[in-house]
């Protein structure tokens, strides 16, 4: 559902089976990366989702990372700071869309700061 959505909102969706399959999809640089809390293939099933987010931060610093918690789960805080917001299912467009206007400013923030860190770092001859 949420695949369609991102869609409607003009978005293009890379959609994978399992932590595996979006690390690799993690070296495309997506410019935004949405997990459900349960994923296979990242350790205990019902959290890989937040291990994926971790390894995410780590691997495309400055992407927007959007946590998909199930209606009844419970998460303690300090695992749902893997991301930079969370979402309960049932998901709904009005809420995805509300979370993206908040994101996307910040991802774009985020790359000017690095293409700017980038020129200066150029500029004193750094490779």
């Amino acid at each position: 559902m949420g695949s369609a959505y991102l869609e409607d909102l003009g978005w293009e969706v890379v959609a994978v089976a399992d932590g595996p399959s979006a690390l690799a999809a993690l070296a495309d640089r997506p410019s935004l990366l949405v997990a459900e809390a349960a994923l296979p293939g990242m350790g205990d099933y019902r959290w890989g989702g937040v291990e994926l987010c971790r390894q995410a931060r780590a691997a495309v610093p400055g992407t927007p990372v959007l946590l998909l918690l199930g209606a009844l789960a419970q998460l303690p805080e300090a695992e749902m700071a893997a991301a930079d917001g969370v979402l309960r299912k049932p998901l709904s467009s009005a809420g995805l869309e509300t979370w993206l206007a908040k994101a996307r400013p910040r991802a774009e923030t985020d790359v000017e700061a690095m293409l700017v860190a980038a020129v200066q770092a150029a500029a004193r001859g750094e490779p």
